[in-house]
């Protein structure tokens, strides 16, 4: 459909636009009215028909501008600025943000308490045998002391032994293995170190006095003493020991016995051998310048 009148050439038959003055096809000038078109007639309502479409397209034109200046965000105005904030206000002014916020009373985190390390414990020192200077011995008087050494196997180890004698009101003993004779009797003193224990007998004869040489009694008027009065010997190793005369002289006949042969024997010497438990008394006879003086050793015999 076209928007302007068209008329059609004489010469050509062509159409052709109204405001031509002549035929762009033949160049034949156009009649006054020129003719009028066997296809179809320019009547008034197309020149209507074009003009709504004109304005329709303007009107959408407008639509579209209006529809795109509303989703465009709006410039800041000058006259409507935040306020910066101030210092006092605790607001960083360059980001906005508090770096230090003030903590309200109450807000403070608890602290979780931290467990105490578990103390690692001191591994016990390895002890395999402890050995006794002494394993059964006598004491003559009350207040009588006597030490007794405690070797501990292996060598070096640092374990600490516990003294504990078994009957206190007998004899007593400290922190060094020292016994003191308490009152008559028999009583039993450990040692303790490792798990390992060693006993040592103790008997307390308070109404025997105690002898300057430190060993024996005499009935006779002489000096001599043994070297030893009370022994304990082992069974089961046949153990011996040597009992001796001390203060006879050159001349003086010694002779030795036994009181039960089964549990201790003793040569001419004076040589004593353990034979089987139990106990016995060796008896020794010191003859001299017409003096004669007996001496006993109690001696034990155990496995």
């Amino acid at each position: 459909m076209a928007l302007f009148k068209e008329v059609k050439c004489g010469r050509c038959d062509r159409r052709y636009s109204a405001l031509r003055s002549r035929c762009p096809h033949c160049g034949a000038r156009k009649n006054r009215d020129g003719k009028a078109s066997t296809v179809e007639n320019n009547t008034r309502w197309q020149v209507i028909v074009g003009a709504v479409v004109l304005l329709a397209i303007i009107a959408a034109a407008v639509i579209l501008i209006t529809t795109s200046l509303k989703n465009r965000e709006p410039e800041p105005s000058n006259t409507s600025r935040p306020t910066p904030p101030t210092a006092s206000s605790g607001v960083n002014v360059v980001d906005g943000t508090d770096p230090t916020p003030t903590a309200l009373p109450g807000d403070e985190p608890t602290p979780t308490p931290t467990a105490p390390p578990t103390p690692t414990p001191t591994p016990e020192p390895v002890v395999n045998s402890i050995t006794l200077s002494s394993s059964d011995f006598t004491l003559f008087r009350i207040g009588e002391q006597y030490t007794i050494q405690a070797t501990i196997s292996p060598a070096g180890t640092k374990a600490t032994i516990v003294w504990i004698s078994e009957d206190p009101d007998v004899a007593t003993v400290d922190e060094n293995g020292t016994v003191t004779a308490v009152d008559r009797g028999d009583t039993k003193v450990s040692a303790t170190a490792g798990g390992v224990i060693q006993e040592c007998i103790v008997r307390v004869r308070a109404d025997a006095p105690k002898n300057p040489e430190g060993s024996g009694s005499s009935s006779g008027s002489g000096s001599v003493s043994l070297s030893h009065v009370d022994v304990t010997i082992h069974s089961a190793k046949s153990e011996t020991f040597k009992l001796s005369v001390k203060g006879a002289g050159d001349s003086a006949v010694i002779s030795y016995s036994s009181g039960n042969s089964s549990v201790a024997s003793v040569t001419s010497d004076g040589t004593v051998k353990a034979v089987g438990n139990g106990n016995t008394d060796i008896t020794v006879t010191v003859t001299e310048n017409g003096e004669t003086s007996t001496l006993k050793c109690k001696v034990y015999v155990v496995n």
